[in-house]
């Protein structure tokens, strides 16, 4: 049998590149089709569910999500793509929330971190899973004007400060068995209420000096039993949500009692276990209550306007616990609104059942 030619070796490195380019081509083609596949993903609508019902409607229900490309688009990078696409930001448990320029904060004591969505360009941190800051367990978080995040830390017994730029330093009250679960933050001072000792400290922010306190256990007026949310509004009047009494009292901005709403009972009016609260724009008081699966909406005069939300379905508030207020949105979201609806702001609630956690609200008035 006579051995065939053994081909030129030229020959064979023409062929091998001309192989390895209709490859590239092939591979280049298949991204550039999967990159753009990415961008044209699936349009963002919403789920409205409207409230009242059976009457005007001063609330819609525009979005339940968990992830955070469930409410924006993510952009992804082509090497996303090559790891198989880009996993989105997602809240395991959900508790106290809070929105900034933007910025939704979401506390997640199941993984012991903050979610920070930037809710414009899509992007997303997490604070407290890198070496220089740990959460024991993060339930409450709050933001101010100058960039800076609060958190409070209730296992460890004390308040993350994380301003840009800088470590970020823990600070208390000083006291033994000091448990933060609320904060919020007025110009130049951050309130934080403590279970463990049933009142309102105040500190100076951002270096945490604590500068007063006010509350105490009991149920008469100015007491608390149980303090479980802390907000402030406009006029710089303090709402605190007072769990075990059943109740949400108001106090002047130096803490003197001012309003009480609420009661124990199963009525309308009456409240379970109040948890964190929100004021608006308009001095709306938004207060979640898993107890009875619903948010009590109070005027600023104390009467109660309505109850947001239902057990199950569209717009629902399974054990809602956190709640926060955003006066405007980015347009791409603010898009959600139907054309019925006249937007006036919008409330974030946070649910600790249900398939997806948190729940977006536009709050204004339904038009003919």
């Amino acid at each position: 049998m006579r051995n065939r030619p053994i081909a030129d070796r030229s020959a064979i490195k023409s062929s091998t590149s001309r192989a390895r380019s209709r490859c590239l081509s092939l591979f280049a083609g298949a991204l550039c089709v999967s990159i753009l596949t990415g961008c044209a993903s699936r349009p963002i609508t919403a789920d409205l569910a409207y409230f009242p019902k059976n009457a005007t409607a001063h609330v819609v229900h525009l979005k339940t999500f968990n992830a955070l490309d469930d409410l924006v688009r993510v952009g992804e990078h082509w090497t996303d793509t090559l790891r198989g696409g880009l996993a989105s930001p997602f809240v395991a448990r959900p508790a106290g929330i809070a929105y900034r320029d933007n910025h939704l904060y979401i506390c997640d004591p199941g993984a012991n971190v903050v979610h920070d969505w930037d809710l414009e360009s899509g992007k997303a941190r997490k604070l407290g899973n890198g070496d220089d800051l740990a959460f024991g367990k993060p339930v409450a978080v709050a933001a101010d004007a100058d960039g800076n995040v609060y958190v409070a830390d209730a296992d460890r017994g004390d308040i993350v400060a994380i301003a840009p730029g800088a470590d970020p330093h823990r600070f208390n009250a000083g006291r033994d068995a000091y448990r933060p679960v609320a904060i919020a933050a007025r110009p130049g001072a951050l309130l934080a209420a403590d279970v463990a000792a049933h009142q309102i400290d105040v500190f100076d922010i951002p270096g945490g000096a604590a500068r007063s306190s006010f509350g105490g256990v009991g149920s008469d007026a100015g007491k608390l039993y149980y303090p479980a949310g802390v907000a402030v509004d406009g006029a710089g009047n303090i709402f605190v949500s007072d769990m075990m009494n059943s109740r949400v009292q108001g106090f002047t901005p130096d803490g003197s009692p001012l309003i009480s709403m609420g009661q124990p009972g199963d009525r309308y009016g009456d409240m379970g276990k109040p948890r964190h609260l929100a004021v608006g724009p308009d001095g709306v008081i938004f207060v979640a209550d898993p107890e009875f699966s619903r948010v009590h909406v109070f005027n600023a005069q104390g009467q109660l306007l309505m109850l947001l939300g239902e057990d199950e379905g569209i717009g629902a508030t399974p054990m809602p616990v956190g709640v926060a207020v955003a006066e405007s949105l980015p347009p791409g979201i603010a898009a959600l609104v139907p054309d019925n609806f006249e937007a006036q702001y919008y409330l974030f609630v946070a649910n600790s059942l249900g398939e997806k956690h948190i729940s977006l609200y536009a709050i204004g008035i339904g038009l003919p």
